[in-house]
């Protein structure tokens, strides 16, 4: 694999070229200062196609100096999509989240301490069969992520909206024929809704705990 096939662009920031390979299908290329990094382009840069039937699984890492490296998969490229965009804000420092040790097959085997301002992409050639079948960390994908956002606040708010049309004082109940049924209080539905939006900020996937 050809080390200048690939350059990296970050806001505000020079293209970056300088991959160095650690592998015959690996290489990797070091950010600096990344502390205020929200999104990375990683793309081909034209040297060089992917060999048939292969493409470059991408993968993030902000290294904790105490501890040895841990890999992200973010996504990939290939000859049919030779540039993607990468949200990283969320994966600094890194999650457990499609983390893949340095002990790991596909890891980039850095096991010294490097600073934490530091944070590194490496890119791995490997079969496209192999690459549908792997799954990125959804906080790279900004428009997945933000798509899940949006749906998960619309069925909140259409929820609420629905159990409101409902709403009416406690004496209308009791002189209508649904006297007798259970109700729930606006302010309990109202808490929920405010609970759930409030949480979802603060972390798009508290509802798999």
């Amino acid at each position: 694999m050809a080390i200048n096939m690939f350059g990296l662009i970050v806001s505000g920031r020079l293209v970056q070229t300088d991959f160095v390979s650690v592998d015959v299908n690996k290489c990797l290329i070091t950010i600096q200062n990344a502390d205020d990094i929200n999104h990375v382009v990683v793309f081909m840069t034209g040297s060089q196609p992917f060999p048939e039937g292969m493409a470059g699984t991408v993968y993030f890492s902000f290294p904790d100096p105490l501890s040895p490296p841990t890999w992200i998969y973010l996504g990939f490229i290939s000859n049919d999509k030779p540039s993607a965009i990468f949200k990283i804000t969320k994966l600094k420092p890194t999650t457990d989240t499609n983390v893949l040790a340095s002990g790991d097959s596909r890891g980039f085997g850095f096991a010294q301490p490097i600073v934490s301002h530091v944070a590194q992409i490496g890119i791995s050639t490997e079969p496209m069969a192999v690459i549908s079948q792997m799954v990125s960390d959804p906080n790279a994908n900004p428009t997945q992520q933000n798509n899940f956002d949006d749906f998960a606040v619309k069925a909140a708010e259409n929820l609420f909206n629905y159990c409101t049309s409902f709403s009416n004082s406690l004496q209308q109940f009791l002189n209508s024929p649904l006297n007798g049924q259970q109700f729930i209080p606006m302010s309990t539905i109202q808490q929920w809704y405010e609970n759930f939006t409030r949480r979802l900020r603060q972390n798009p996937h508290f509802w798999r705990n």
